[in-house]
């Protein structure tokens, strides 16, 4: 009888142990399961910090709209003609308004679970509309449309974030000068160029560290612009007559970026992200009638602040919204964005 009841302590003990077993296991893979649901939600924010895993492409459609209001022809990338008309003397002090729509296709496919390779392919839609400052004239307008400046960038994740270390990705891009340049414009003010008109080449280092429920998140990057040959003449009237000069080759200002920010799940599929972004444009150079010199007033300091969205839609796609406000004179007063990225 006592031979029976111990093996009867013994196997009730074993099924419990069992059975205790199995709600471990499953709370441990329901546990696991939130945390890739809350990890799905916190990086939808940018692909730069969070790279596919190996074998897997993603597509990636996106639409933004940006609005920018200045008073001189000034304007990021767009703004390298201004040498040629603060030397013709043609320059003036305008009120420009400009709406810029563009589409952007990023292609993204996981060489390996460390490694990504990336293409941009941008197109843009640009509505301008300027009036001179003190005179009666009225406002002129200018609309334009094409392929901007295609991209190629490929990511690297050397270090893997632990509980004591945040993850580390570096990254290399490669613009090139695809779009519509501002040397090929004839007349600014009808034609309006969708590229830079020079290549660059971009490295970056992010970090990446989850504090759960919270992500912080940030990058500095530098981008080389290239100097570009240009041997045209511009010839202008100016009232009196005409004059010319021949713009032999221009030399953009490279660029540093920094950008910080953090993002945060407010439930398994619904993040929000709060980034803070500047780039700090050095001085441009040009290269006129044979005399190299300073280009004036071109180098720019903008910064923004980005408040966005991200909503799991599928375990393969998420839809993110964000509204980027402008901090500087040198940066857009606004720009909504809305994107799209489906893994496959």
């Amino acid at each position: 009888m006592r031979g029976k009841l111990l093996f009867f302590i013994i196997l009730l003990s074993f099924s419990f142990y069992s059975y205790a077993s199995e709600i471990e296991k499953a709370k441990e893979i329901l546990k696991k399961g939130k945390t890739e649901k809350y990890e799905e939600s916190l990086t939808q924010f940018d692909r730069g910090y969070i790279l596919l895993k190996g074998g897997q492409f993603e597509i990636e459609n996106s639409f933004s709209y940006i609005y920018y209001s200045a008073n001189q022809i000034y304007l990021s990338s767009f703004a390298i003609l201004d040498p040629i008309f603060l030397t013709l003397g043609e320059f003036g002090i305008e009120n420009a308004r400009r709406h810029i729509f563009q589409y952007n296709l990023a292609l993204r496919y996981g060489i390996a679970d460390f490694l990504q390779a990336e293409v941009n392919i941008p197109f843009i839609f640009r509505h301008e509309r300027y009036s001179v400052v003190g005179t009666n004239a009225g406002e002129r307008t200018a609309d334009d449309y094409g392929f901007g400046d295609v991209s190629i960038g490929l990511s690297i994740q050397p270090i893997k974030e632990r509980k004591s270390r945040p993850a580390v990705i570096l990254s290399l891009a490669f613009k090139t000068k695809t779009g519509k340049s501002p040397f090929d414009v004839d007349d600014p003010k009808k034609d309006l160029p969708t590229g830079s008109g020079y290549y660059a080449v971009k490295g970056g280092i992010n970090l990446l560290k989850s504090i759960d429920p919270v992500v912080v998140f940030g990058g500095l990057a530098y981008s080389y612009n290239m100097p570009e040959d240009v041997g045209r003449v511009y010839t202008l009237n100016t009232g009196g007559g005409t004059t010319s000069a021949k713009l032999d080759k221009f030399y953009p200002g490279d660029t540093l970026s920094f950008n910080i920010g953090f993002a945060y799940a407010l439930s398994y599929n619904f993040s929000m992200n709060f980034q803070f972004a500047q780039d700090y444009t050095f001085t441009s150079k040009s290269k006129v009638n044979g005399v190299k010199s300073d280009v004036n007033n071109s180098t720019m300091n903008s910064a923004t602040l980005k408040i966005g969205t991200g909503w799991a839609l599928s375990k393969r796609s998420s839809l993110n919204v964000s509204l980027t406000m402008g901090l500087t004179n040198d940066a857009p007063d606004y720009v909504i964005e809305f994107r799209l990225p489906v893994r496959f």
